[in-house]
């Protein structure tokens, strides 16, 4: 097409379309549930780049998505006939150990910049899977290995710069746009594509962490010695949960802390965990903080994925019985529950400080059905919905907009942040996406 071939010459990046080599991979995301066909995906290098992409989507009169690190489940990084804006080429990740900062592109992933922050023994808290997109799960909360320890992954967002719809190069920062800085520690991609995210560091070299896998009946006690852990332990300690069955459909949970304290408190602060009954494998070692980032692998673009959860103010003995109750009754191996810990430092900022209502929550309990054929879809998509309605009495309202699927209603994504906070992001939007040109999201719509 001539069209194409006049964006070619205006890129510094490269232009993909259906006819191109490697157009397959290109288009895949980390949901295999998501087979979509753009009508042409640009490869940006840079803020010109994504300017021009939108200028281009604008006189073609495309939809467009964004694509950061393709990780979202809801498959939102592409569209069918539109343009993908495709960061993935913009993974730089620069240093400054003395200030203590570290800049990353918008298609930087957590390995990435893991690895670049700790050759100097730096860290901010990042995501489990390294293969995320450090921009798309910042700008939606965060949570990992070290939340306890130093908050979600957007409290430690400082500056950012991006691209609006309408080609602007905006920077947010303490000086400069704060209120923007604001919405963008939780309220998602919704004015503009970041190309870079500056963050906050923290000295860490080494942790204690691992896995921890138990078995069988007694599985339920052992969660509830992990709530009753989480809930007077010092943030020095992160801990999550996965609660699921095994091949041959025994309940099976497997425990993750990541200790950041003195060596010699570890015993002290795990053994409740390590002397549990039904443990069955106990792989928790002292290790450099780039190995406990690989305890979870989550294979790119080969199972298909549907998730739904709440977070909640407690995880009592009635919430824990409906939980392995779910999955029990389920019985497919490679579905699970989440339960992530919200205790310690997330706790310590107020409502000015960012977009996001859940910091009062305990826990984030969410259903993810994961399977490999289309054939099954509707089963799995069921129970995720089934165990979201499960979980519900005990929700503090809203989801965490990082799991969110696309059918998410607009009450719910509204309640992850507040009637207030709400209200402010979409003066926001207003300000800086008027039409709505990014609206595949957990969306904030224009007033």
């Amino acid at each position: 097409m001539v069209e194409l071939d006049e964006l070619q010459r205006s890129l510094a990046g490269s232009v993909i379309d259906p006819a191109s080599p490697g157009y397959d991979a290109a288009r895949r995301s980390f949901n295999a549930a998501m087979d979509r066909r753009p009508a042409v995906i640009v490869r940006c290098r840079g803020a010109q780049d994504v300017a021009t992409a939108f200028d281009f989507a604008r006189t073609q009169s495309l939809e467009v998505a964004v694509r950061g690190g393709g990780h979202n489940p809801a498959g939102h990084c592409v569209v069918d006939g539109g343009l993908v804006i495709d960061l993935s080429d913009m993974r730089r990740v620069h240093v400054d150990p003395a200030v203590g900062t570290a800049r990353a592109s918008g298609g930087a992933t957590w390995l990435d910049f893991d690895r670049a922050t700790q050759a100097f023994g730096l860290v901010t808290p990042g995501g489990v899977v390294g293969s995320t997109g450090v921009c798309g799960l910042t700008l939606g909360g965060g949570i990992g290995h070290l939340t306890s320890q130093h908050g979600l992954t957007c409290d430690n967002l400082v500056g950012a710069e991006l691209v609006t719809p309408g080609g602007s190069v905006v920077r947010a920062g303490a000086g400069e746009n704060a209120e923007l800085l604001w919405a963008l520690r939780g309220g998602g991609g919704n004015f503009g594509v970041a190309t870079w995210l500056e963050f906050r560091l923290h000295p860490l070299d080494r942790v204690v962490g691992g896995r921890l896998e138990y078995r069988g009946r007694g599985v339920a006690d052992v969660l509830r010695r992990f709530r009753d852990l989480v809930a007077r332990s010092s943030r020095e300690l992160s801990c999550q949960a996965v609660v699921g069955v095994d091949e041959s459909l025994t309940a099976a949970l497997l425990v993750a802390p990541s200790f950041t304290g003195p060596s010699d408190r570890t015993r002290e602060v795990l053994e409740t965990l390590q002397s549990a009954p039904g443990l069955v494998s106990d792989a928790v070692c002292e290790q450099t903080f780039l190995e406990q980032q690989l305890l979870f692998d989550s294979p790119y673009g080969e199972n298909r994925h549907y998730w739904k959860g709440h977070f909640v103010s407690e995880l009592s003995d009635e919430l824990i019985d409906e939980l392995i109750r779910c999955v029990r009754e389920f019985g497919r191996p490679l579905s699970h529950i989440l339960i992530e810990s919200l205790h310690g430092a997330p706790k310590d900022v107020d409502g000015d400080f960012s977009a996001l209502a859940f910091r009062r929550a305990a826990f984030n309990v969410s259903a993810m059905a994961v399977w490999t054929t289309a054939s099954a879809d509707e089963e799995h998509v069921a129970w995720a919905r089934a165990t979201a309605r499960a979980i519900e009495p005990w929700s503090l309202g809203g989801g965490y907009a990082n799991y969110m699927q696309a059918d998410e209603p607009l009450e719910r994504v509204g309640a992850a942040f507040g009637g207030a906070a709400f209200d402010r992001l979409q003066a926001l939007k207003t300000r800086f996406d008027p039409g709505n040109v990014l609206r595949r999201n957990q969306n904030i719509p224009p007033l």
